[in-house]
This record gives C-alpha cells, structure tokens and sequence, in this order.
C-alpha cells in the first residue's frame, strides 16, 4: 500500500466546501430541533394546565348542579307542604 496520495486541488477544495454546507446545515437543523422541543414542552405544560383547570371547572359545575338539585326539592316538598296545609285549613 502507497504511503502517499494524491488528490486533485479543485475536488478537495470543492468537497471541503460541500462538507461545510453540510455540517452548517446540520448545525441548523439540531439547533431547529432544540427550539421545537423547547416549544414542545412548553405546550405540554400548558395542555396540562388547561386539563387541571377543565377538571376543576367540571367539578365546580357537577357541584352546584347538585346543590341546586337539592335546593329544587327542598323548594318542592316545601310547596307541597304548603299545599297540603292549605287544603286542610280550606277543608275545615
């Protein structure tokens, strides 16, 4: 095997310029990859803040459904009631 080699100057010229586009454009690339991760959890984040704050809303809501369900047939057995007292009292 020779201990020496050649090259053509243009060719190793051209191909050393080809290398560097590439490794410029690679260093883009990881560079866009690394804000559109940053981006990434950024936005996980804030999906799970907006999941939190839905539950919590959900919640309110099922809440006071129930309490005004409660309120309704309170209001309800006390008008029947009244009724009831009522017609007793028009009765006699």
């Amino acid at each position: 095997m020779p201990d020496r080699i050649t090259l053509d100057r243009k060719e190793f010229e051209s191909f050393l310029a080809d290398n560097q586009t590439l490794v410029d454009n690679s260093q883009q690339l990881m560079k866009r990859i690394d804000e559109l991760e940053k981006a990434n959890r950024q936005l996980s984040a804030e999906l799970q803040a907006s999941k939190s704050k839905i539950q919590s809303i959900e919640s309110t809501i099922v809440s006071n459904a129930r309490e005004a369900d409660d309120t309704i047939r309170k209001a309800r057995e006390t008008m029947t009631r009244i009724i009831q007292e009522a017609d007793k009292r028009l009765s006699a």
